[in-house]
C-alpha cells in the first residue's frame, strides 16, 4: 500500500454516485459540526467532499489538503461559482508536510486518504498536529469486502489498520462503524485528540 494517487485518474473523484455511496450529510452529521469550525480535508482531491462538508461550515471555513496541484487545481476552479466557494482554503501539502500552523482544525476527515499514507509517518503526524486538543478526527476507508467500486481489497487498509494507525497517532477512538452505517463500502472511525 502507500502508493499515491495518480492525478490522471481525476474523473474518477469526480463520479457523483460516490456521494450517494458516502453521502457528504453523515461526515457532517459526525463530525457534529455547528457550523463556526476550521474543518481540514486531507486529501481533499478535487473537492467533491470538501465543498458539500463546506456548505455546513457558514460562519467557519474548510481547509483543502492535498498534494496534488493538478488536483487542487481543479477544485479551485469550482470555487467561484459554489455557494460555499468562499469558506474553502485549498493547501497544498509537499512531502507530507502541511503549511499550516499546529491546532488549527476543531476537525480533520480523510476519505479514502489512509491507505495511501500508511506507510508515510510523516504525513500521518501531520494528522494529529493540525487537529487542536479536543478535536475529533473521522476516518473513511474502503472495506475488505465485495464490492463494484474502489480499490482491490489487497491495496485497502483493514479496520484494524485504521484503528491502530490513529490509536498510534495518540487519538482516542470515540466510535467505530462498519459498511452500510455511514457510507454503503466504507469503515468509518471517529477519534478524538485528547485535551492536554
Amino acid at each position: 500500500m502507500g502508493e499515491k494517487f495518480d492525478p490522471a485518474h481525476a474523473d474518477r473523484l469526480e463520479n457523483p454516485e460516490r456521494l450517494v455511496e458516502l453521502p457528504p450529510a453523515h461526515i457532517v452529521e459526525l463530525l457534529g459540526l455547528r457550523g463556526d469550525e476550521t474543518v481540514v480535508d486531507f486529501g481533499a482531491g478535487t473537492g467533491l467532499y470538501a465543498l458539500p462538508v463546506a456548505e455546513a461550515l457558514p460562519q467557519g471555513r474548510l481547509l483543502a489538503v492535498d498534494e496534488q496541484p493538478a488536483l487542487l487545481e481543479r477544485l479551485r476552479a469550482k470555487l467561484p461559482g459554489h455557494p460555499a466557494g468562499a469558506r474553502v482554503v485549498p493547501v497544498l501539502a509537499e512531502g507530507g508536510r502541511v503549511p499550516l500552523p499546529d491546532g488549527v482544525a476543531d476537525r480533520v476527515f480523510l476519505v479514502n486518504v489512509l491507505h495511501h499514507i500508511d506507510d508515510d509517518p510523516v504525513a500521518q503526524s501531520e494528522l494529529a498536529r493540525l487537529l487542536r486538543p479536543g478535536g475529533l478526527l473521522l476516518a473513511l476507508e474502503y472495506a475488505q469486502m465485495e464490492r463494484p467500486v474502489g480499490p482491490p481489497n489487497d491495496h485497502v487498509l483493514p479496520l484494524t489498520g485504521i484503528r491502530s494507525l490513529l490509536a498510534g497517532l495518540g487519538l482516542e477512538e470515540q466510535a467505530v462503524y462498519g459498511p452500510g452505517v455511514v457510507g454503503r463500502y466504507h469503515n468509518a472511525v471517529l477519534a478524538r485528540r485528547p485535551a492536554p
